[in-house]
């Protein structure tokens, strides 16, 4: 009997978990669209000269872009490689040597 409390109680706060997730996450969805999407030009916020003079930056290309990515990964994925590695052998080292075990590591 107890089991089965517990089990549909699970069930309730699980589905009501998603369902908050869910929408968090579609509200979050929804704002960055419209953040990346949503733009707009000012207008004649400026004077005129002012906006001929200014020079415009060449937009990125794909592989750029692409290389970008990559590169960002590699280093996203190695910071928590290294991160992992410290948790996973922090009973092995006194604190005072972190910074010389994540040379080792890395190293």
């Amino acid at each position: 009997m107890t089991d089965e409390h517990l089990m549909r109680q699970w069930a309730d706060a699980h589905s009501e978990f998603t369902s908050d997730l869910d929408r968090g996450l579609l509200r979050l969805g929804q704002f960055f669209s419209a953040r990346l999407h949503g733009g707009r030009p000012i207008g004649k916020a400026y004077a005129p000269a002012a906006c001929v003079a200014a020079p415009s930056e060449p937009p990125m290309s794909a592989t750029a872009r692409g290389a970008l990515a990559g590169l960002t990964a590699c280093v996203a994925t190695s910071a928590l490689l290294l991160t992992v590695a410290l948790l996973a052998t922090a009973d092995m080292h006194p604190a005072a040597a972190h910074p010389l075990m994540t040379h080792a590591i890395v190293a």
